[in-house]
């Protein structure tokens, strides 16, 4: 598919620019939109038919605090047409060498919308497959790297008899020798099942398919024919064009977790890289992710309170038809940190502690039993 160049086909990306004046803020505005374009001289396409077109525009520029300035720059969507490649070098590829400007927020057409359809399942969806229709969720993970299959199993059916709605494989878990991919996912699916009909319950098992090149895919076809309920990635591993093509392949029916690992180089900067809410919360819903973990305030990193109600804001602010997706704040929480935890995120949001569960106490069903009990606690109290 290809766009019209017109004016009706542009999107845009608006830019936060460290500056001492608003002309040099200006210059550097029109700096970028040249960069991400055409990248040459201007006088190389100065009063041309590409000046017209392909050229980025700078749509408006305000001083938002001191020495901080606000540029919006819109893009005509035939530079990129349909590739996922192409609209990423765009919104900010050589620019992000750049340590004065940060990528705050992007707006597509509808247009591309159609190619860039955000979650299959998003919240709802996933809802449904854990039948629980509100309050938070609770999940965890498997870990630590080391765990052999019978270990990891043993972990997934405690988790699931405790009552953890979602358990997922540590990011780290991989197709190591002692827990080979194929066998570790039919070994928790298996565990999964059997606890699930003990209790009644819908607990869902997350495979982790982050890998290389074409084994990525084949990881994620390989846990669907093997009985997963979801998978989980990380497009800083991984990239978001591979993320986008299986969350739109037609034969892939999988709600996709996002994983943040590798990430944080891109968004910890308040100056440079990528704002949080855009690059959480916007661009990997855009490219289909149902859920987004990400380091929550409160844990051992560095993200701020508001940095994390950000996130939040961009997994269900409206973009044209996209599902909302589920944020899932995570990174060294424990069960204190629930009732500020709910009243800050809310309901609808999925909870992931890890490690304080699984060294909460020597019974881990008890343990996650505890743990449910005080999430649904610090709902009832918010």
């Amino acid at each position: 598919m290809s766009f019209d160049t017109n004016a009706n086909k542009r999107f845009s990306a608006t830019y936060k620019i460290s500056s001492n004046s608003y002309n040099e803020a200006k210059d550097i505005a029109f700096a970028t939109a040249l960069e991400q374009t055409v990248e040459c001289p201007y006088s190389l396409i100065e009063n041309t038919r590409i000046e017209n077109t392909l050229l980025g525009n700078v749509e408006s520029l305000e001083k938002i605090s001191d020495n901080c300035f606000l540029a919006t720059i819109s893009y005509d969507s035939s530079i990129c047409e349909s590739e996922c490649v192409g609209l990423l070098n765009t919104l900010f590829g050589n620019t992000s060498l750049k340590s004065n400007i940060r990528l705050e927020d992007i707006s597509l057409t509808d247009e591309m919308y159609k190619i860039y359809k955000g979650p299959k399942f998003g919240r709802e969806g996933i809802r449904k497959l854990c039948n629980i229709q509100n309050g938070p969720i609770f999940m965890s993970a498997i870990k630590p790297v080391g765990y052999n299959i019978n270990e990891l199993q043993n972990l997934v059916y405690k988790l699931a008899k405790g009552g953890c709605t979602i358990i997922k494989d540590d990011h780290n878990l991989i197709n190591q020798s002692y827990a080979p991919f194929k066998e570790r996912v039919k070994a928790c699916v298996d565990a999964l099942q059997r606890a699930n009909s003990e209790t009644g319950l819908n607990c869902i098992y997350v495979s982790n398919i982050s890998a290389d090149a074409n084994e990525f895919e084949e990881r994620a076809f390989l846990s669907q024919e093997m009985g997963v309920d979801a998978v989980m990635a990380s497009a800083g591993l991984v990239g978001f064009p591979a993320i986008k093509k299986l969350a739109f392949d037609k034969k892939f029916n999988k709600p996709i977790f996002m994983h943040p690992a590798l990430t944080g180089a891109w968004t910890l900067s308040d100056s440079c890289g990528i704002s949080p809410y855009c690059y959480y919360g916007k661009l990997t819903r855009i490219m289909g992710a149902d859920a987004v973990i990400f380091a929550s305030y409160g844990g051992r990193f560095g993200f701020t309170k508001e940095t994390c109600i950000s996130v939040k804001k961009g997994t269900e602010t409206e973009i044209g038809n996209l599902k909302k997706a589920f944020p899932v704040p995570s990174g060294g929480m424990k069960w204190q940190n629930f009732n500020d935890m709910v009243n800050t995120y809310g309901d609808d949001t999925i909870f992931l502690v890890g490690g304080a569960l699984l060294t909460h106490g020597k019974d881990l069903c008890e343990s996650t039993k505890f743990y449910v009990q005080k999430l649904s606690e610090a709902s009832k109290n918010k």
